[in-house]
C-alpha cells in the first residue's frame, strides 16, 4: 500500500505519539471505530461536517459521545480534525493509521488474484506459505479473475509474484519464438 497526501500526514504523526504513550493498539480500534460510524452515520456525519455548527459545538459533541469510550490521546486528535477542519479525511487517516500499526505488529497485506475463488482449505495454505517465506503474519485479500485462466498472481508488498497460467502460456510463447530451426 502507497500512503500518500493529508492522510498520511495525520496518520503518522498520531501513531508516533500512540506509540510513545504505549497506547497504538487502543488508538487503532478507536480510529477505525469512529471512522466506521463517521462513514455509516449520516446525521452524525452531517453535524459533525456542517459549516452552520460552531467549532466549539462539535467539540462539545465529540467530548460527550466519546468520552470515556476512547483514549483521551485519540478524543484529543479528533478535537485537531475538528479545528483544522479535516474530519473528511478521517476515512483515509484511519486506513493509514492501521497500515502503520500492522506494518509495526509484522502483518502484511497479501492480493491473491485466482481463477476461481479459493476454498477456505487453500486460502489457509496460501496464507501459511507465505508466513513461512515471509516470516510476517499474513491478512489474505483473495479475489478472482477469469482471465488468469488457471495458478494465481500474488501482490505481496511491493512484489508481484506471477505464477498464473496466463503468465507461463506466454513465456512459452516468447521462448517458441526465439527458437530458430535449421
Amino acid at each position: 500500500m502507497v500512503l500518500s497526501g493529508i492522510g498520511k500526514r495525520y496518520a503518522v504523526a498520531l501513531f508516533s505519539v500512540a506509540s510513545n504513550q504505549d497506547v497504538a493498539e487502543q488508538v487503532e480500534g478507536d480510529i477505525t471505530g469512529f471512522a466506521r460510524l463517521f462513514d455509516d452515520n449520516a446525521p452524525f456525519r452531517n453535524f459533525l461536517m456542517s459549516p452552520m455548527v460552531l467549532t466549539e459545538d462539535k467539540k462539545d459533541f465529540v467530548q460527550t459521545v466519546m468520552g470515556d469510550r476512547a483514549s483521551g490521546l485519540f478524543v484529543k486528535f479528533v478535537m485537531l480534525l475538528v479545528d483544522k477542519r479535516r474530519l473528511s479525511k478521517v476515512g483515509d487517516i484511519a486506513v493509514a493509521y492501521t497500515y502503520l500499526h500492522e506494518q509495526q505488529q509484522g502483518i502484511i497485506e497479501v492480493r491473491c488474484v485466482t481463477a476461481i475463488p479459493l476454498s477456505h482449505d487453500l486460502q489457509l495454505k496460501t496464507r501459511q506459505v507465505i508466513e513461512e517465506k515471509t516470516g510476517k503474519r499474513c491478512r489474505l485479500f483473495p479475489s478472482t479473475n477469469p482471465d488468469i485462466i488457471g495458478g494465481m498472481i500474488l501482490f505481496i508488498e511491493d512484489k508481484i509474484v506471477d505464477g498464473s497460467l496466463r503468465h507461463e502460456l506466454g513465456r512459452i510463447r516468447k521462448e517458441l519464438g526465439e527458437l530458430r530451426v535449421h
